[in-house]
């Protein structure tokens, strides 16, 4: 039985030199032993790493209080909610138990759409959500969820960071895309001008004086997902959380050796051809590439915050109040990790762009918390 090692380094001998892209398509969504498509990925304690939903209810809790106030500003009979890389649906499932709990007539008509590519997630999280199984349904694109498109608010928590990108470096006064090969069997990192004018493009934008051997990455899947989801979109919101940052902080003179690392077993590391298959591959996420695509594409950017401000200003405080009591001790310290800006409340981002409202709609929908807690 061939490894995904084997299967990569085939491809290279049968094609010649693969994208660090295509290296990722692999490594992450083989059908068969990608990383995410296998359900090799481990997320809490025992996992690779924590995602905010993997932390504490607290987190799907507050995202459902925003729901709440969009759901009332859209209107109509239903309520669409699309979830990208809802993986084992812990965060579909903290949202839904707070609506059904305080939003019950709009936890009624609420129209959950999953989308989740891991058939192993797949079937944990129809486990998980079957209490919830009259609201919630999975597609694989976005044309299954209804025809002419649909309104409500799409989430993107953590889903950005797991698309594959390509690398690129300058090499001799030029932007050069990391290729692989293959040198005495081993798979061996070379340089060749980037297969796409997309990238070509990207590079003038963001990479602009890039020393000799400075990297950065691109992934133009992002932005590709961006523009389809406005396409979908009638009216509504979209909201994407991850880390990441503003091009002129991603792309600045100290941070020119990219952001590319790897996690397994929450073990922090910089070699991707390690344990292919088994480990967490990422970058951070480019949101000034994600607001000129929403402003390309019908989409108002409302809020770009850290996650912790978010979290607050849409009532992360009063919930932690519900722990006050000594046996709740152990939620009170998980709850903070979320915005405490020592922890995740910094280093993770919230773009809130909207589609088809008018700056009067708009107005007064989103208040600022009491804290400022800033990028």
């Amino acid at each position: 039985m061939q490894t995904l090692l084997e299967i990569i380094k085939e491809e290279i001998r049968e094609s010649g030199p693969i994208s660090f892209c295509r290296f990722l398509e692999l490594s992450l969504f083989h059908p068969r032993y990608g990383y995410y498509s296998s359900g090799a990925v481990g997320i809490g304690k025992k996992g690779d790493f924590y995602t905010a939903p993997s932390v504490h209810r607290s987190f799907g809790e507050t995202v459902s209080r925003f729901l709440a106030e969009a759901a009332e500003l859209l209107g109509g009979e239903n309520f669409t909610v699309v979830e990208f890389g809802a993986s084992r649906g812990h965060l579909a499932f903290d949202i839904l138990c707070a609506l059904n709990l305080n939003h019950p007539a709009l936890y009624s008509k609420t129209d959950y759409v999953m989308c989740e590519t891991s058939p192993t997630a797949v079937l944990e999280a129809k486990e998980r959500l079957r209490e919830h199984r009259e609201r919630v349904r999975w597609v694989d694109s976005l044309g299954e969820i209804g025809k002419g498109g649909f309104q409500g608010v799409v989430i993107a928590n953590e889903f950005l960071d797991s698309l594959p990108f390509h690398r690129l470096k300058s090499h001799d006064g030029e932007i050069r895309e990391i290729f692989l090969s293959l040198l005495g069997g081993r798979i061996k990192e070379i340089l060749l001008h980037p297969e796409t004018e997309e990238i070509y493009d990207f590079s003038r934008r963001y990479l602009e004086g890039y020393a000799e051997g400075e990297e950065a990455e691109a992934c133009l899947l992002a932005r590709k997902w961006l523009a389809e989801v406005a396409d979908a979109l009638k009216r509504g919101f979209v909201l994407s959380i991850d880390y990441g940052s503003l091009a002129s902080e991603l792309y600045s003179p100290i941070r020119r050796k990219g952001t590319l690392r790897c996690f397994y077993r929450h073990k922090l590391s910089s070699d991707p051809y390690v344990r292919i298959g088994e480990q967490d591959i990422t970058a951070d996420v480019n949101f000034s590439e994600l607001m000129r695509v929403g402003d390309a594409s019908g989409l108002f950017t409302v809020k770009y915050v850290t996650q912790g401000q978010f979290l607050v200003d849409w009532g992360i405080l009063e919930i932690l109040k519900t722990y006050d009591k000594p046996e709740n001790q152990g939620d009170r310290l998980a709850a903070k990790t979320l915005f405490m800006p020592e922890f995740m409340g910094r280093r993770f981002k919230v773009l809130l762009q909207s589609k088809n409202f008018s700056t009067e709609e708009l107005s007064g929908f989103y208040t600022d918390g009491p804290f400022r807690i800033t990028l």
